[in-house]
């Protein structure tokens, strides 16, 4: 599966868009909403159970049954995220590998959303098997007895930890438009774009401190060091929308999924020879590069936004989907 943001390999040692889902409909979380769940909590219990499976099978699957099988397990961004991850098997590890393989057991639904919104959604809690590091698992569809599908497959940053919400016998109310909360869910996407980009990150208050962000400027700036001034690195993060997420118990705020886009760029004053890492080579062809090299990953974050105070992201992905050089 796409790995851990938090984990994510430097572009130094890698040079050695799918339609976006709405939101929700609801506009102001409970607004007088009945409390039901949009899937009885039995039924989506099996469907969560089911879809994880789907999910971690197909992921570790680099055959043409591997990416149908994908088709229905994934949607979105996750799906090219998964699909790019298959293509870079053959050059994996069996260490890599099992280092991001999903637990199909012990799987929990954490949330359903109400009757009434759309899409509808199921928020799972699975693990890591190798080391039972939590991964939230975000479900979407259900419209017309069509299949629940991963929308956000995200491991959770360590010590994150994510808010009550509500039972699944009455359901979570849909994000909407962000009414109640301390910021607009796209206005906070935003802040943590600026705050990462490099160089000249932009300082935000909407967001808390927290490992990835930390983890991306300190990854951004080791590469940029690393050209050792023969060369010139970039790197933007581009937010791509909204994917879902549920309202948090007692309107304490609500958790959001989000898809941004980044951009890791390099261009060399002078010519080199630089040798592309495995993944690369095996999504693109690339083979060796001289002058310039662009990366573009998929990153899906969980980010709980309470009613009042700043945000907080509490899981992330992180996976190379393309790239180009020469």
């Amino acid at each position: 599966m796409p790995r851990a943001a938090i984990r994510r390999r430097a572009l130094a040692a890698a040079l050695a868009s799918a339609a976006m889902l709405s939101a929700c409909t609801s506009s102001s979380g409970d607004a007088g909403a009945p409390k039901t769940p949009a899937v009885a909590p039995d039924a989506a219990q099996t469907t969560a159970a089911t879809a994880v499976g789907a999910v971690a099978a197909s992921s570790l699957d680099a055959t043409a049954a591997g990416a149908a099988a994908r088709e229905k397990a994934f949607v979105g961004a996750a799906l090219q995220s998964a699909n790019a991850y298959a293509k870079t098997l053959p050059g994996r590890t069996a260490a890599d590998k099992a280092a991001g393989e999903l637990s199909t057991t012990g799987v929990k639904v954490l949330a359903i959303s109400r009757g009434g919104d759309a899409p509808q959604q199921v928020l799972a809690q699975t693990t890591l098997k190798k080391t039972g590091a939590a991964v939230l698992v975000l479900l979407v569809g259900g419209q017309a007895g069509a299949p629940f599908k991963a929308a956000a497959v995200t491991p959770m940053l360590p010590e994150a930890k994510l808010d009550a919400l509500d039972a699944t016998t009455d359901g979570s109310a849909a994000v909407g438009d962000g009414a109640g909360l301390s910021a607009k869910p796209d206005d906070v996407v935003a802040a943590f774009a600026a705050s990462v980009k490099y160089p000249k990150p932009t300082a935000t208050k909407m967001l808390a401190d927290d490992p990835l962000s930390q983890q991306l400027r300190q990854s951004a700036a080791a590469q940029s060091q690393a050209l050792n001034n023969q060369g010139a690195f970039t790197q933007e993060h581009d937010p791509k929308g909204i994917i879902g997420g549920l309202r948090l118990k007692d309107g304490k705020g609500a958790i959001v999924f989000a898809h941004l886009v980044r951009s890791d760029a390099i261009a060399m004053r002078a010519p080199v020879k630089l040798t592309p890492a495995k993944d690369l080579t095996l999504l693109t062809g690339i083979k060796q590069i001289t002058t310039e090299a662009s990366l573009t990953s998929n990153e899906i974050i969980a980010i709980v936004i309470p009613a009042s105070g700043p945000a907080r992201i509490v899981a992330a992905s992180d996976q190379l989907v393309a790239g180009s050089g020469r």
